[in-house]
């Protein structure tokens, strides 16, 4: 058995993702006190009215090397998406603790391809792991999706309880799944997901930037703008497999509407921008079921640099809110003059 330190995400006056009339941080901070009524002495909350990424809190965290951490969050996204998983430091196997709570969550909270995801772009992550903590990022399913939102609420009890059972606390257990199968349930079981037999997805884009439109870039094989200190005013964006539509914030206005098109020559749908500094750009990937099949859902990871410093932002993953996202990357006010997307 072993003790548990649970970290509610977000707080400190940033709520984390809303839907439906609720907040990230005062479900997660809900769910937290659930797991220490129930756990008792083998669990320790962390201060609820800390946000440990802003404070970056882990970094003086003095707890023995032997309790195990688990960050509370829940996912945002479109309203369709849904499911738990949970994030662990990219490159470690997942431990026995992993294993189980991606198994217990996802038993409650069904739907994602992928239980377990290995990032290195999250503070909170590399910080544990460099300090040599036993950590792992547990969305419990999605605010903006009502089904999991509902579940999490009329079945807190139970969403405790398959946390505290991952780590063999007293009262936990592992929940049964509500249709007992080894893999998810596709949604019309009577008809098959098609295996996919085309090529790995990339992305390509393109900007112009100071009146001078630039080559394009397939994911990460370079940069797309001029260089620092040129602001980017159009972008495009497409990819070979699924979809993708992205749009802009234009600097000291708004937001320009969705487009998904890849062509200079369309001025309403080929790319976005106006001719004008750009501070914001959204991005957002749709993935093809029989692809997510095989390799798993897909999200667009991108960043921007501004003209305010020479240094990237963290990567921004389709226009998700939590884990110190934005939504999007860049920072209004300030033009982008370097774009990467993969």
């Amino acid at each position: 058995m072993a003790h548990l330190f649970v970290i509610a995400g977000h707080g400190a006056g940033d709520p984390g993702a809303c839907g439906h009339g609720f907040s990230e941080a005062e479900r997660v901070r809900a769910l937290a006190t659930k797991v220490k009524a129930i756990g008792g002495d083998n669990v320790t909350l962390g201060d609820f009215n800390m946000d440990y990424y802003q404070s970056n809190g882990i970094a003086s965290l003095n707890i023995p090397k032997d309790w195990q951490i688990v960050e509370l969050h829940m996912d945002s996204g479109v309203e369709t998406a849904r499911g738990a998983h949970i994030v662990i430091k990219g490159g470690f196997d997942p431990d026995s603790f992993d294993t189980a709570l991606a198994n217990n969550l996802a038993a409650i909270f069904p739907g994602r391809a992928s239980k377990i995801v290995g990032r290195n772009d999250l503070q909170n992550v590399n910080v544990a792991a460099n300090r040599g903590y036993g950590y792992r990022l547990a969305e419990c399913g999605f605010i903006s999706n009502l089904n999991d939102l509902t579940v999490f609420n009329n079945r807190m009890d139970e969403v405790a309880r398959a946390i505290l059972g991952a780590f063999g606390i007293k009262g936990g257990n592992t929940p049964v799944p509500n249709k007992p199968t080894v893999t998810p349930t596709p949604s019309k079981p009577s008809k098959p997901q098609p295996t996919y037999k085309g090529e790995k997805l990339y992305f390509e884009y393109q900007v112009k930037a100071g009146g001078k439109n630039y080559p394009p870039v397939k994911d990460l094989n370079d940069w797309a703008g001029a260089g620092d200190g040129v602001a980017i005013t159009d972008i495009a964006i497409r990819c070979n497999v699924g979809h993708v539509k992205y749009r802009v914030h234009v600097k000291g206005k708004n937001w320009l509407p969705w487009v998904d098109g890849y062509n200079w020559n369309d001025h309403n749908n080929g790319y976005a921008g106006c001719g004008e500094p750009i501070d914001g750009i959204q991005v957002y990937y749709d993935t093809p079921s029989d692809y997510a099949a095989k390799y798993g859902w897909q999200k667009a990871q991108y960043r921007v640099s501004t003209l305010e410093g020479r240094e990237y932002y963290d990567w921004q993953y389709d226009n998700e809110t939590h884990s110190g996202q934005d939504g999007y990357a860049g920072k209004l006010g300030v033009a982008i003059d370097k774009f990467q997307l993969f």
